[in-house]
């Protein structure tokens, strides 16, 4: 992805996560994947990791 497709996708993530805390019965249809459990747990353990993954 580019930086605009990257913006967008986080853009559309902030507002399910802002619909979910408002609502608990928002169902956003995103699925749980290795890619985004890898995001997770890097944010968790307090580690951004910015270079371009291979």
């Amino acid at each position: 992805m580019n930086v605009d497709s990257h913006l967008k996708v986080a853009e559309w993530h902030v507002e399910q996560a802002r619909l979910h805390a408002a609502n608990g019965d928002h169902k956003c249809g995103c699925p749980p994947n290795e890619h985004d459990q890898k995001a997770i747990d890097a944010v968790e353990a307090g580690l951004l990791n910015l270079k371009e993954e291979a």
